[in-house]
């Protein structure tokens, strides 16, 4: 008989991640402020969630994404900003899965990586080989090692200018201007142009919004079923009603498509990259509509810091922007169909 319930192992790792997302729901104004603290990071490492979707050949588990989509949602049901954080280093590692075996034994163990994924054409590669260029939005803190993804190739370079900025959100994982404008130590070509490590980054981002929108729903409706408008439950009043089935709606779909996109780079179906590319676009765009929705529902309560849906309602939003956005990821979709 088919069934769709998770085996033993996902059970466990869906309830060991619930349970640390609550400690990252407890601190996540204070990561907003001052960032993860070194002992979240280690409690963190001692699960080894970091690194189960890796394959083995880099250092990883390679228990596949599915595993680490019930990891992402579950992380950032409590704070998409510090599950970033805590992430990055394992979803880097897979910018060097493509790569020929020398560099991913190069790069095996290297810490302190930030990339960038030009889509837009902002850096210029000229004829001595040097490259110049600005990235706007990189992710990351105390950053040593920065990697250009430009036409399916990877540029290494340890020469750079960072300037920390101040975002509106994702504060926690830290965002960097990253100029350059010298010759990378290293490049090396990546056998599929790319295609999987930006699956993989859209499966993350689509992940840790899928969580972030669950958040918010359970938040808000919580709110519904307790204040009192009129003589009833703002819950009970009709128009309001819809807007919560419609929210529950759009929190199942955006999961069950996330699980969908996990499933084919598990199993290397022909289009992943149509399913991710088109995963992320949806999952953005649906949580940036119902995160406002989350905020709306408390009223003027859902603009002040005493409920979280406001910080929610700016990381949807900020995620969606991420790495190209949902916008190219809308145009990777619709040029392969």
């Amino acid at each position: 008989m088919i069934s769709f319930a998770l085996d033993e192992e996902e059970k466990m790792i869906k309830d060991t991640a619930e349970s640390f997302g609550k400690v990252l729901r407890e601190g996540m104004r204070k990561w907003e402020k001052e960032g993860v603290p070194y002992e979240i990071i280690s409690k963190y490492e001692e699960t080894g969630f970091g690194m189960i979707d890796v394959p083995e050949d880099i250092g990883g588990s390679g228990l596949g994404f599915f595993k680490k989509v019930l990891t992402l949602e579950n992380l950032a049901y409590g704070c998409a900003g510090a599950t970033l954080y805590l992430e990055l280093p394992s979803l880097i590692k897979h910018i060097f899965v493509q790569a020929d075996p020398q560099i991913k034994q190069k790069y095996k163990d290297e810490k302190n990586l930030s990339f960038f994924i030009d889509f837009d054409g902002v850096f210029e590669i000229k004829e001595d080989g040097s490259v110049s260029g600005r990235a706007n939005s990189v992710l990351g803190k105390n950053l040593r090692t920065f990697l250009l993804l430009k036409d399916g190739k990877v540029f290494v370079f340890d020469d750079f200018q960072s300037i920390p900025k101040k975002p509106l959100a994702l504060d926690a994982v830290g965002v960097n201007e990253v100029e350059v404008n010298s010759k990378p130590q290293e490049v090396f070509e990546l056998k599929d142009q790319g295609k999987y490590f930006i699956s993989v980054v859209r499966l993350y981002l689509s992940a840790i919004q899928s969580g972030v929108i669950r958040a918010s729903f359970d938040h808000s409706s919580k709110y519904a079923m307790e204040r009192v408008a009129f003589g009833k439950k703002i819950a009970h009043h009709q128009g309001m009603a819809f807007i919560l089935s419609d929210f529950s709606i759009a929190v199942s779909a955006c999961q069950l498509y996330t699980y969908k996109a996990a499933w084919s780079l598990d199993t290397k179906q022909e289009d992943f990259f149509r399913v991710c590319a088109d995963c992320f676009a949806f999952v953005s765009e649906t949580a940036e509509k119902f995160t406002v929705w989350g905020v709306q529902i408390l009223g003027g309560h859902g603009f002040v810091k005493d409920h979280p849906v406001e910080k929610w309602m700016r990381e949807a939003k900020a995620i969606s922007l991420l790495f190209g956005g949902k916008h190219y990821a809308e145009m990777d979709a619709e040029q392969i169909i």
